[in-house]
């Protein structure tokens, strides 16, 4: 690549020198004989026709006084290839065209802008392009003397005190021995053995618990620093690890400690979060209602607007470890019937072969449950499913995992905005992480504590058209992009109020002003929520296309229900990935 840059960069050089040169006459140099060739300096320029081959030299003459200046020609007729001198090519590397694998070229060059970028992300985020990585939290460790390194194994080995010391722990040497601490886990080893002694304190109890384990490499010393192998060490100390080969980094996460850090932007906004839902008691049921309704306007001048309904109802009974909900999701006749044109109409006489399998599905809507545990075991059952398989009771079975189960019986106040951020943040990419900061800055811009204005316990934001562009500002768009995406807003404005304990109302506005193929739009909202209790009114409404009104409400309250935790004796358990069978029982 910086060969072919070297060759562009000098035929530039020399065009831009040789201007003076041209200029045999007012108007340029004289054609000879009046016709397409030129004189160059009182000396002839080589002519080419059309179709004929142009030798290398006249690109790139061994002479130091045949350099190439430009390239002249019309559309109709030849082409002269003007050469003129002194310039010095003798200190250019300049490859011959036969030299190029040209098989592979073009992935090279691709290779290399890549490589560039990525060094330049890297460098941007405090990384050494070139060098082995290890980010923490987000942010690159520094090694000041001792660089990381890839073992022949394929381990990454990191100075064990700066790893440590990043990670908010400390290290203590006694001779031979090591102890490293990050939170309530200390592991402690000798050099040159791989055998680790790890103590953790139970939360629980606050007793400590001792287990031996074994690394994958034993420490060693190297430059005067003993190297440790940072996915082993990382994971012990309880963080999560990740690779990214493209950009030879370890990324290491704590996502307890990351979100304790951005919940300090976000105080307000996390009171609101712990009120959205009653507080939780161990041992006690809680019961949810919802209920939405939502109405389709579609208007017609010529044969007469029609309005479309759907209703959703639910009930949820909950507690700290399960949950379990029936809902029921009610079309009206004509929204039905011209849904099934529709699919009628797309696929014509194929649609009739699967008509039977649409009502079974629609009907289906009408009845639904789900269940829920904190282990991130899910099931759904719909009448459709035991229609489908020809048994009764049938169940689809997943499993979400444990982290997402947890987060969602996490007690509402400890279900916090940085919690929420961090429970999906990558581990294995700098630039999706890199992309995940960038939404916690953006939503910091908008709704950070800063952005609030509290008098009396009660704390008021409001969000315009203004502040929108400063976020997209900071998001590197320019002035004229700006610009344009302010130009097409009429009105743009959020408003949240909220009091002492959390309980918040909230409007917000907001229209667009029509563009070339786009109608306008306008957009309102109002909600009010309070301690499990909320209550929506949002209406959107396209010009000249139709409207959309939705209402929504949920009230909640304890129970002495409990709610399922597993589906009922009898029943038909399929998993997820195996749901297709049901369609071809």
């Amino acid at each position: 690549m910086k060969k072919l840059l070297a060759i562009l960069l000098s035929v530039m050089m020399a065009a831009s020198l040789a201007v003076p040169a041209f200029a045999d006459g007012p108007d340029g140099p004289a054609p000879v004989d009046g016709g397409a060739g030129y004189f160059v300096n009182g000396e002839a320029a080589p002519v080419y026709t059309p179709g004929e081959a142009i030798p290398i030299s006249a690109f790139l003459p061994e002479a130091t006084n045949d350099a190439v200046l430009g390239i002249i020609g019309g559309a109709d007729g030849p082409t002269s290839i003007i050469t003129s001198g002194p310039i010095d090519f003798s200190g250019l590397d300049i490859p011959s065209l036969d030299d190029i694998d040209w098989d592979n070229y073009f992935d090279e060059v691709l290779e290399q802008n890549l490589k560039e970028r990525r060094d330049e992300m890297k460098k941007a985020l405090g990384g050494v392009p070139g060098q082995v990585g290890v980010m923490v939290n987000g942010e690159y460790i520094k090694f000041p003397d001792a660089a990381p390194e890839v073992t022949n194994e394929g381990s990454v080995m990191a100075p064990v005190r700066a790893l440590v010391e990043a990670m908010g722990g400390e290290v203590k040497v006694d001779g031979d021995k090591v102890a490293c601490t990050v939170g309530d886990v200390t592991m402690t080893f000798e050099m040159h053995d791989a055998n680790v002694d790890v103590e953790r304190q139970n939360p629980g109890d606050g007793e400590f618990k001792t287990e031996w384990v074994t690394m994958p490499i034993a420490a060693y010393v190297k430059n005067g620093r003993t190297y440790v192998p940072v996915r082993f060490t990382a994971q012990t100390l309880g963080y999560d690890v990740g690779w990214d080969n493209a950009y030879q980094t370890a990324i290491l996460l704590d996502r307890d400690a990351l979100a304790a850090e951005i919940d300090k932007s976000f105080t307000i906004l996390n009171k609101v979060q712990a009120n959205k839902s009653a507080g939780m008691e161990e041992g006690k049921n809680y019961l949810a209602d919802v209920k939405e309704n939502l109405t389709l306007n579609l208007f017609d001048t010529l044969n007469g607007s029609k309005t479309y309904k759907a209703d959703l109802t639910g009930k949820q009974i909950f507690n700290t470890d399960a949950a379990s909900a029936s809902l029921s999701l009610k079309l009206s006749d004509n929204a039905l019937s011209d849904l099934e044109k529709v699919f009628t109409d797309l696929y014509g006489a194929d649609f009739e072969e699967y008509a039977g399998l649409f009502h079974t599905v629609m009907d289906g809507l009408e009845d639904m449950e789900i269940i829920l545990t904190r282990d991130g075991s899910v099931w759904f059952r719909a009448a459709a499913l035991d229609e489908l398989a020809g048994e009764d009771n049938v169940w689809l079975a997943a499993d979400l995992g444990a982290d997402w189960g947890q987060l969602a019986f996490a007690q509402a106040g400890d279900t916090t905005i940085g919690k929420v951020l961090t429970q999906s943040m990558p581990c294995v990419s700098v630039t999706e992480w890199s992309s995940a900061m960038e939404m916690v800055e953006a939503l910091n811009t908008l709704y950070g504590d800063d952005k609030f204005t509290t008098s009396g316990g009660a704390s008021t934001l409001t969000i315009d058209l203004d502040s929108l562009m400063g976020l997209y500002e900071g998001m590197g768009l320019d002035a004229d992009d700006i610009e344009t995406v302010k130009s097409a807003f009429k009105e743009y404005k959020i408003t949240m109020k909220v009091d002492s304990k959390g309980a918040t109302d909230m409007t917000c506005v907001m229209e667009t002003a029509a563009q070339t193929g786009v109608p306008g739009m306008k957009i309102t909202m109002d909600v009010k929520q309070s301690a499990g209790n909320v209550a929506m009114n949002m209406n959107c409404h396209i010009a000249n296309l139709g409207e959309m009104k939705l209402e929504a409400a949920q009230t909640q309250k304890a129970t002495a229900d409990k709610p399922l935790s597993e589906p009922p004796g009898g029943s038909t358990i399929v998993d997820v990935d195996n749901g297709a069978e049901l369609l071809n029982p």
